[in-house]
């Protein structure tokens, strides 16, 4: 359904909403030490304190769009994120144009399937951008942060206001999608919308500019607050530039981001290439080579220096994968302090696969596949760490459809952190399971190891966000595109048989999947349903357990990747 824009403020309707934006707002200090002075504009509270209030009222349709993570928010700053990703790896990785067959409703319909995932996410964006050029913050419950139900229940939604962080991020990413060339080669009137939208988008920044200077960058939550909105200019700059042309797009650039080799756009003083810094320099690199523009429409120097920066990024991930037994890619700074959580091998590793289209090193290659290969399994505790593959599976993971669905297992395809500083506290069980492990999991000295922790419970340091799962996709299609491509997979339809009749509460039934056309030797058959535990077989012993209506799902998993369902 549409989502409310939460005005008047005063309406009891969006008490929840402003109460929640005041919790955010109140922590006015950043994250990190940005390029200028801490936030100077008044906090936003409501709509009256906002510098760029709601023109749009009543509901918008923010249909479309990927979930952000575990709940069905969506985030605009992660929304653009996530399209930066897809587009990059549909018009730079050699190969991932020619992927029509991951297995989404429109493979086989000869259109890249990474181009229609980042099209179905700047459709969304669209959407988010109100009358003034500015884009909302994000999607959020109406009365609660996070759901308590299945997302087809319908619980009301809401947007929240706009800040020209998330405004500038949408902007980039739409100007990155109406300059695709695959775009715009497939969806040429939805480019052209996209590119308007960019520059409607990059107005609302330039007036925000104009009228309050330093002091534009109002905050809303943590989310996209790194370095306030600066890095987020940068890179909507690069984005026009590359898909314009336009010197002024370029100058704002230069003026925004002289250096990118600049130590105070790393996160922490060593991480480079990290939110939006990294976008733009990877859009400033790469604007010749996808097509976007002519090699001497770019500054060479500049051009050098982010090239640079790429590989230097890439070396760290070879670096870092060389100081792991295992070959994952997790940070020295990070096991320096003893840190963990919300880490992933092929997202850490995705600077590798840039580098390596700016540098075809083999080490790159060697620290991609470690990193899959961790992520695969190829760890100290046996896991694979996507949900839907493997034998030994998480149950609870952070998700709120799999919090609040019947089924035991979490859906298929979710990317779970992979190295854990702790386990959070747990209502049913406080700090247990942190207790529980010996030696202990803090301290400075005869840790517990970092690798060797896992645990299948609820813990919020294993949440991914999409961005993650685009960054490890395009690092898998890197290697992918040195691998025969098969042919495209829609997934036939598939049935369970069960015996004729009313099923008998105590008495067992075996149950076998058929799948039309498809042999299923070969095949791993994960079983669910109602009242049992999940098993695997290629068949289902099924005893009801009360009476009631029966289900009983099945997964089919064939070693190459396909799948089918029933």
């Amino acid at each position: 359904a549409p989502a409310f824009i939460p005005v008047p403020d005063t309406s009891p309707a969006f008490a929840f909403t402003w109460g929640c934006i005041n919790r955010y707002t109140s922590q006015a200090t950043p994250e990190q030490p940005p390029l200028q002075s801490p936030q100077s504009a008044p906090v936003l509270t409501s709509n009256a304190t906002s510098l760029y209030p709601f023109v749009n009222t009543g509901r918008v349709d923010v249909s479309g769009g990927h979930w952000d993570a575990g709940d069905y928010s969506k985030y605009t700053e992660n929304s653009a994120q996530l399209v930066h990703e897809l587009i990059f790896a549909v018009d730079n990785v050699p190969g991932v144009a020619a992927l029509d067959n991951l297995g989404i409703p429109e493979s086989g319909d000869g259109i890249p399937d990474a181009l229609q995932e980042a099209k179905w996410e700047a459709d969304f964006l669209v959407k988010m951008q109100d009358a003034d050029g500015g884009f909302y913050f994000l999607v959020y419950p109406i009365n609660s942060e996070y759901e308590n139900s299945l997302p087809q229940d319908g619980e009301a939604q809401v947007v929240w206001p706009k800040n020209t962080s998330v405004s500038a991020a949408a902007t980039a990413a739409l100007a990155e999608a109406g300059s695709s060339p695959a775009m715009k080669k497939y969806y040429p009137a939805q480019a052209a919308a996209y590119l308007a939208a960019a520059q409607r988008g990059w107005t609302f920044m330039t007036n925000a500019t104009a009228k309050y200077g330093a002091s534009r960058y109002q905050k809303l939550t943590f989310y996209s607050d790194d370095w306030q909105d600066n890095d987020e200019y940068a890179w909507a700059a690069a984005a026009l530039f590359a898909a314009t042309g336009n010197a002024q797009y370029q100058t704002a650039l230069l003026q925004w981001f002289p250096n990118p080799a600049d130590p105070n756009t790393f996160r922490w003083g060593w991480w480079s290439m990290v939110e939006c810094w990294g976008n733009a320099i990877r859009d400033y690199a790469f604007a010749a080579q996808s097509g976007r523009l002519p090699a001497s429409a770019l500054n060479a120097s500049y051009l050098a220096t982010c090239q640079a920066q790429i590989v230097a990024a890439g070396d760290n991930v070879v670096t870092w994968s060389g100081m792991s037994a295992y070959g994952t890619p997790f940070p020295q700074e990070t096991k320096a302090v003893l840190g963990g959580g919300w880490y992933f091998s092929l997202d850490q590793a995705s600077d590798a696969a840039v580098a390596y289209l700016v540098n075809p090193k083999p080490a790159y290659i060697s620290a991609l596949v470690s990193a899959m290969n961790y992520e695969g399994g190829t760890n100290p505790v046996n896991v694979t760490y996507i949900t839907g593959l493997g034998l030994k599976r998480q149950q609870n993971i952070v998700s709120q459809f799999a919090v609040n669905s019947v089924r035991t297992l979490p859906p298929s395809g979710i990317p779970l952190g992979q190295v854990t500083a702790g386990y959070e506290w747990i209502p049913e069980y406080g700090a247990q399971l942190d207790n529980a492990s010996y030696p202990t999991d803090s301290g400075g000295t005869n840790i517990y190891p970092l690798y060797d922790r896992w645990a299948d419970a609820y813990n919020v340091t294993q949440e991914f966000i999409t961005v993650n799962q685009a960054r490890g996709f395009m690092a898998v299609a890197l290697l992918a595109s040195k691998s025969p491509s098969s042919v495209a997979w829609i997934a036939p339809a598939a049935s369970i048989t069960v015996p004729a009749g009313t099923a008998v509460v105590g008495a067992p039934y075996t149950l076998t999947l058929q799948v039309n056309g498809v042999d299923l030797t070969g095949a791993r058959i994960v079983w669910e349903g109602h009242g049992q535990s999940p098993a695997f077989g290629q068949s289902y012993l099924f005893t009801p357990v009360s009476a009631g209506t029966q289900w009983v799902e099945a997964e089919a998993e064939w070693p190459d990747g396909r799948r089918a369902f029933a």
